[in-house]
């Protein structure tokens, strides 16, 4: 019986070091790279940026660093978390960005009718695409790790977090360093509406007038680490096709900033919102839409100037 026991031990010690080698080998496999091409955290780091970008996957697609450094001359940074509108969202994402990288001088923030105050069960969507930092995750990804709220086990046991979110042929075969030709997560579908025809569903999403103070107060939050920073905030609100269009919601924006003195452009534009061109679906812009957005940028005067 003893000797069985001494072999069960000797058997559980190898199994416990063979798992820590093998997630030691697949976090230094992983690092710098993303596998998921949303799990952009690492491949933000020394990046030391002019401009960020923050948001939900609206700004993911809709902003071009690529764009910026051309037209504008400066570094940027798509920091946009895809699924995600939660205004403290864009705040823990920048927090961890600041962790790793000189403060930008510039930080615009894709604030429309979308972005909410409250943090609701829908935080955790996308959970398993950032499951890769919360094994023994550094410092500056505590922020995320906290966010997702992810387990004592997932943080701590060895090979847990990967294979309970299937992430293990993901970090075998882990994509380049996630900086390709364009630096964001440009989409070049265009809209299939007989499959998908244009509905006004995503109204349910809207800010309601009795949230709108309560946003007020997260933008207040992020402006003050801005500032605390030395970072200039601007709003953007980018355009939704016009099925969506709702002058009073879509209005509800300006006066946010307005109040909080926070420098705001309207790029919802006709010209951009009634072409179902533009869209792949009713508040996402493709690759003509943004190529659409990208010229009302160059020439709007608010943008150079707070640019310069």
């Amino acid at each position: 019986m003893r000797k069985f026991a001494t072999r069960l031990t000797v058997f559980a010690l190898v199994m416990i070091a063979a798992a820590f080698a093998m997630q030691a080998l697949l976090s230094y496999r992983i690092k710098g790279k993303t596998i998921s091409s949303d799990d952009n955290i690492e491949i933000t780091e020394q990046q030391n940026a002019d401009l960020v970008f923050l948001g939900s996957s609206r700004c993911w697609v809709h902003f071009d660093p690529n764009f910026f450094k051309d037209r504008f001359h400066l570094k940027s940074v798509n920091l946009g978390v895809n699924g995600h509108s939660e205004v403290a969202a864009s705040i823990i994402r920048l927090k961890v960005y600041l962790a790793e990288n000189k403060a930008p001088k510039f930080a615009v923030l894709n604030l429309d009718p979308f972005m909410n105050a409250e943090i609701k069960d829908q935080h955790l969507v996308q959970k398993d695409l950032y499951a890769r930092y919360a094994y023994f995750s550094k410092q500056s990804n505590r922020p995320i790790v906290s966010y997702f709220e992810y387990t004592f086990a997932e943080q701590y046991i060895p090979l847990y977090a990967i294979f309970k979110y299937q992430l293990l042929q993901k970090s075998l075969f882990p994509k380049n360093d996630g900086r390709d030709l364009y630096g964001f997560g440009l989409n070049d579908e265009n809209w299939d509406t007989i499959k998908n025809p244009p509905t006004n569903l995503m109204k349910k999403y809207f800010l309601k007038s009795s949230q709108a103070q309560n946003l007020e107060i997260a933008l207040a939050s992020l402006q003050k680490i801005c500032k605390d920073r030395n970072i200039k905030l601007l709003c953007i609100q980018t355009p939704v096709y016009k099925v969506l269009q709702n002058e009073l919601v879509f209005s509800q924006t300006a006066v946010i900033c307005e109040n909080l003195g926070i420098p705001f452009i309207d790029a919802n534009i006709p010209l951009i919102r009634n072409d179902i061109r533009n869209f792949y679906n009713s508040n996402h812009l493709n690759k003509n839409g943004v190529t659409k957005l990208n010229a009302f940028f160059s020439v709007n005067a608010a943008l150079d100037a707070f640019l310069q």
